[in-house]
């Protein structure tokens, strides 16, 4: 098959029928209904013939720290991983996707280096990461690339076909409101048709992979839960003129999932949305993305701080405030996927500075734990109910990284992206009280799928 042609074919149509599969299996990725995968079934998550329910991490740089080049890194990876086990924390969320840009905020290495030239060091790396979680029983969703500049982009994409410079949200001297700008260019991917091309060639080389430690084709492995389109992709800049662009955005959604089953009939395909707030604000615009079958299920972020729904990181009325606003806002889409488009739901990000935002792990995190431990409540309350909430995973484990650890060592990756503070979000080994938290969250959630 020319794949430049079967590519085009994505873009240009999203009427491609794709056969439904036999009967007793939901979900659009079916398979051979092997239990070793995670599907969907009737609107739940199941994995050997029992639901799924899990507390998981995000940790993007799993990829990066397991570089062979890097001393000490697959060592520390082997310990992160044993550190998420022993508290329940057996799905993670990992950076499969990441292009080489010349931004201020973003990551200097890739693993898409240029057009077509990806960095083989940072694929094994993924190898290492994945041969590893195999290991230990664990399940990793994995995102393609990023609507946002730290990692790359999808401006990047553009950029590599039309040569045009990409607006820099992060350098200092850039006016206020550039963050419009770059959303912009990351929205012009979506009408950029070579540009996705390039996307999805990465996205076959990645499915079609072969892995160098233990010699599982990527598409095969029940390691993996989850390709999920690019992380948190919006239709376009938060403008209530372009309102026009969300049909050519949940036409990309649609072809790009179809694209990327017709590949690998094994795993789950979802967007890595934010939801309703990175959906204009209109639950509309959220539903109209996520109704095409080939979107096995949703996702919802929650950012108290950087929505400015709290203002001082504290345990006090502004806090209950802010807790009560998350609470009704993932009830809303929990609502919508289980009424509505009757699929289940993760809360695949949410995370709270340390009290009174400090950065060091020495500092207490009072208002974070009340906040998870509220989150993971809310999941519980789903599961128990029968409802699409069934999920979550936390943003973000940082484990041993340091911010002062020297640069580009073993320990100098956090859970924060480079754009950010280092330690903003992070949750470090050493934070006992949120570690218990999260464990005990998982062990109910464990009990309830028995």
């Amino acid at each position: 098959m020319n794949h430049s042609v079967s590519r085009r074919s994505f873009i240009q149509t999203t009427t491609l029928a794709l056969p439904f599969l036999a009967a007793g299996c939901a979900s659009f990725s079916t398979g051979k209904c092997n239990d070793e995968f995670v599907r969907v079934r009737d609107g739940k998550f199941q994995l050997r013939g029992q639901p799924h329910f899990f507390v998981g991490a995000n940790m993007w740089f799993g990829a990066y720290v397991s570089d062979a080049a890097l001393p000490g890194g697959r060592a520390r990876l082997v310990r992160e991983l044993d550190r998420l086990k022993k508290i329940g924390a057996t799905n993670v969320r990992l950076l499969a996707g990441s292009e080489t840009s010349p931004l201020v905020g973003a990551i200097p290495r890739g693993i898409t280096k240029s057009a077509h030239e990806y960095d083989e060091d940072l694929l094994r790396g993924l190898d290492f990461c994945l041969a590893e979680m195999a290991k230990r029983d664990m399940k990793a969703i994995l995102f393609l690339s990023d609507y946002w500049q730290w990692s790359g982009s999808f401006a990047q994409y553009v950029r590599w076909i039309t040569n045009e410079e990409i607006p820099d949200p992060d350098k200092p001297a850039m006016a206020k409101g550039d963050w419009h700008a770059f959303m912009q260019c990351s929205a012009k991917f979506y009408k950029t048709p070579a540009a996705i091309e390039l996307y999805l060639d990465y996205v076959s080389q990645i499915i079609s992979r072969k892995n160098s430690v233990n010699g599982h084709i990527y598409r095969e492995d029940p390691t993996i839960m989850t390709w999920e389109l690019a992380n948190e992709p919006r239709p376009c800049a938060d403008d209530s003129t372009a309102t026009q662009d969300v049909p050519v955005f949940c036409n990309w959604v649609d072809a790009t999932a179809k694209f990327i089953h017709a590949q690998d009939e094994n795993h789950l395909v979802c967007t890595g949305s934010e939801g309703v707030w990175g959906c204009l604000q209109k639950p509309e615009v959220f539903i109209a993305a996520h109704k095409t079958p080939a979107i096995d299920y949703v996702t919802v972020h929650m950012w108290l701080k950087n929505w400015s729904w709290i203002k001082t990181v504290e345990l006090g009325a502004d806090f209950e405030i802010a807790a009560g606003k998350a609470r009704d806002h993932v009830e809303m889409h929990t609502k919508i996927a289980t009424d509505v488009l009757k699929k289940p739901l993760v809360l695949e990000e949410f995370g709270l500075p340390r009290d009174h935002e400090n950065y060091s792990p020495d500092s207490p995190t009072t208002a974070r734990d009340e906040y998870y431990r509220r989150m993971f409540e809310q999941v519980a309350d789903s599961c128990r109910a029968g409802r699409a909430l069934q999920a979550a995973n936390f943003w973000a484990w940082a484990g041993e990284g340091r911010a002062d650890a020297p640069k580009n060592s073993a320990n100098s990756f956090l859970g924060d992206p480079p754009c950010e503070p280092q330690g903003l979000n992070s949750v470090f080994n050493t934070d006992d009280s949120t570690l218990a938290v999260i464990a005990t969250a998982n062990k109910k959630l464990e009990s309830m799928a028995l």
